[in-house]
């Protein structure tokens, strides 16, 4: 699926890819393209694949080995030669982006971080909540986590082009990082109070 998804005053094309094959993925990599996940064929060390797995190190992305038997129920060609990756449909924005579009607009930072989110439509439904209730990004893991996919895209019904998504490798410090720039944090719990009957002002 092709995704048109607009970037400041110009539109940028996506596309969510499965992407299969070594040279597919190599040149993924080398185009700059958002990798989320790859699957390797465990045990296969050869140049291609190690091509691969530096590239993979470079960007930080998740690398899964796994057995020939998934690899190929996940095959749509066939022709996978022990490598899937799969590609994000829309681009991460960062965490700095998220606090100087706060400042712009003269308002206190409002995020949301989310962990263990592994369903799109959860997600998308989130990012849907978070642009109506105002906040200037949410901010997900790299890890036990749904990325920015077509199917997050058609549930967030559009708001995934308004509020950014930034991918960090570890949320507690990013919190711990966050909190010496003044940042409050407030946790979500079954067992916790309304958040109506908080005081949920400032940053």
């Amino acid at each position: 699926d092709q995704i048109i998804v607009q970037k400041g005053n110009g539109y940028m094309r996506y596309e969510e890819l499965t992407l299969e094959g070594r040279n597919a993925v190599i040149e993924a990599f080398r185009a700059e393209k958002t990798i989320d996940k790859v699957f390797l064929l465990d045990g296969c060390q050869d140049g291609p694949i190690r091509t691969i797995l530096r590239e993979a190190k470079k960007r930080d992305t998740i690398v899964n080995f796994v057995k020939k038997e998934r690899l190929d129920q996940m095959s749509e060609t066939g022709k996978h030669q022990g490598v899937i990756a799969y590609a994000a449909a829309y681009e991460y924005g960062t965490v700095e982006e998220m606090i100087q579009k706060a400042e712009e607009k003269n308002e206190a930072p409002f995020l949301i971080l989310l962990d263990n989110i592994e369903d799109p439509h959860n997600l998308g439904s989130i990012l849907r909540t978070a642009n109506q209730a105002g906040a200037h990004g949410v901010i997900i893991p790299k890890r036990r986590a749904v990325g920015l996919t077509a199917a997050v895209a058609k549930a967030s019904a559009g708001a995934i082009n308004y509020i950014p998504v930034a991918k960090v490798t570890n949320l507690v410090k990013t919190i711990e990082d966050l909190k010496k720039q003044g940042m409050w944090f407030v946790c979500g719990d079954m067992g916790g109070d309304s958040m109506y009957k908080l005081d949920l002002t400032g940053p």
